[in-house]
């Protein structure tokens, strides 16, 4: 066989091989739990400053100490508005991803480059839509900016009771446990839980209205203008809403927060609760537990909030990296529920894998 012959065929081969990598790195989600066995982080925040040390959702060792990394560079830039389909950008000779929206499941979409300010691809933006538990990133936020870090807070009788009420999802705590600061802001934003949200609002405002306050306060001063809110935990009211591109702007602006960009981006963190359980007591991120089974290819998720009601679907907002650059995606307006398919995961490496290919 001639070498010339020889090395058409070798290519041939390789081009075949990267063909099928391309198809498998864009499978669908499965519903599986992707964590099954989560490793225990003992607390690594203390009482004074943090630094934030980003999850590697790809073999990463949960149980490293945070290391410094290097600060943000300046954030510039704002969502383009747009009311109707199909990608948009706010920064001319930024290439736009083309991708299809009938290969999403959600209706309201925003993938936003936050190192550039370029809006890469969005679907309705400015429309209404319900946030369910996405509400905990801001409920996060202040809590994160406001809570006290000196003392211990109780999950009382009177909040269990309220979030069984509801219905609400909680966080793990008993009644008449407490936790510190970072135990109330993991159950906020790792595990959704009412009862951690309730706490925060009762402590920092006296109640949950006088704290829905200052939860609309925040949203003007970030010029979050298609927002409002009623509840701190995402419950749902129909004079409770906003945007994915208001959503956007709140993740940009809550990631600079390193508390708070700490336990978003935790898979999992031994929470100090007293009385001491016999147990280490783990709470664990819903967001990194649906992405278990995604394939997302070289995108690394550095953090996330999922949120489901009825009324608002299955939601998510993630942060993430590729390439050298940071980007923030927010799903919403789907009608998933906890019984179908995982659409806002389908969803985020629909879009994920069409990043990688216009790279």
């Amino acid at each position: 066989m001639s070498k010339k012959r020889t090395r058409k065929i070798i290519l041939l081969i390789a081009l075949i091989a990267a063909a099928s990598l391309s198809v498998s790195s864009l499978a669908s989600c499965s519903a599986r739990s992707g964590s099954s066995d989560p490793t225990a982080l003992t607390d690594p925040t203390g009482a004074g400053f943090i630094v934030v040390t980003p999850v590697n959702t790809h073999g990463s060792d949960s149980t490293a100490e945070p290391q410094e990394t290097p600060q943000n560079p300046s954030l510039t830039g704002e969502p383009s508005a747009t009311d109707g389909h199909g990608p948009q950008t706010s920064t001319e000779g930024v290439k736009k991803l083309d991708l299809d929206p009938e290969l999403l499941y959600s209706r309201n979409v925003i993938l936003k480059d936050i190192d550039t300010g370029a809006v890469l691809y969005s679907l309705s933006p400015e429309e209404r839509i319900f946030p369910a538990s996405l509400t905990k990133i801001m409920t996060g936020l202040l809590a994160a900016e406001l809570l006290p870090g000196d003392k211990d807070y109780t999950i009382t009788q009177e909040v269990m009771d309220l979030a069984d009420s509801l219905g609400a999802s909680t966080s793990g705590f008993s009644r008449g446990e407490t936790t510190d600061k970072n135990g109330i802001i993991a159950g906020i934003l790792m595990a959704s839980g009412a009862d951690c949200s309730f706490t925060a609002a009762i402590e920092i405002a006296g109640s949950e209205a006088g704290f829905v306050e200052l939860m609309n306060k925040k949203a003007q001063e970030l010029g979050m203008a298609n927002t409002h809110f009623v509840t701190c935990t995402g419950l749902h009211d129909d004079g409770h809403y906003t945007t994915v591109s208001d959503l956007e702007k709140l993740t940009e602006h809550a990631i600079k927060n390193e508390l708070f960009a700490y336990f978003f981006g935790l898979e999992t963190y031994a929470a100090k609760v007293e009385p001491a359980h016999q147990y280490t007591f783990n709470i664990i991120s819903t967001v990194f537990t649906g992405l278990g089974s995604c394939d997302l290819g070289k995108v690394e998720v550095r953090g996330g909030k999922t949120g489901y009601t009825r009324q608002a679907g299955l939601c998510l907002v993630t942060y993430a990296s590729y390439n050298g650059h940071r980007y923030v995606l927010v799903t919403a307006g789907n009608d998933g529920n906890t019984k179908t398919e995982k659409y806002h995961f389908i969803d985020a490496q629909t879009v994920y894998g069409a990043l990688q290919k216009e790279a």
